[in-house]
């Protein structure tokens, strides 16, 4: 009994960390490799140009370098105020890239990166079990192998 509950737990953990893996990993680099890039990035001040309730709460901003004005569109917070307390012309903290000053993000990049990690560690921590779950109530022979049960 001993034995099996090992066996259970071994198959159980494995496929929770390939699953995590397998849903963290490709997560991490979509914007997390991004907002790591920023923390190197220059500050400046932008300005909020519009804001887009029905578009997941967009904030479009613009910001100059170099007598160069650059429209971009992001999130609020993360050091700026909330969706709710922005309105059109208000300052905003932007990063940009020195070496590619079209390149930016609005906020500050150590909170980005702090929002985009739990993100990302909660839905590799959740998201495999509920597929192990899932996939035991749905497929009778994956139960079966699971709790090591003969046909």
């Amino acid at each position: 009994m001993r034995k099996q509950k090992f066996k259970f737990l071994a198959k159980a953990l494995g496929i929770w960390v390939l699953g995590a893996l397998a849903i963290m990993v490709p997560l991490s680099r979509v914007n997390l490799t991004q907002y790591r890039r920023f923390k190197h990035g220059v500050l400046t001040q932008g300005v909020v140009t519009g804001l887009e309730p029905g578009n997941h709460q967009a904030v479009r901003y613009s910001y100059k370098v170099v007598d160069v004005t650059y429209p971009r569109t992001g999130r609020a917070g993360f050091g700026n105020p909330e969706f709710c307390c922005l309105a059109a012309g208000q300052n905003v903290i932007v990063y940009y890239l020195p070496e590619s000053p079209s390149e930016s993000c609005i906020g500050i990049p150590d909170e980005l990166i702090k929002n985009e990690i739990s993100s990302i560690a909660a839905a590799g921590i959740i998201l495999p079990l509920f597929a192990i779950i899932g996939f035991s109530y749905r497929f009778p022979p994956f139960k079966r192998w699971l709790l090591n049960r003969p046909s």
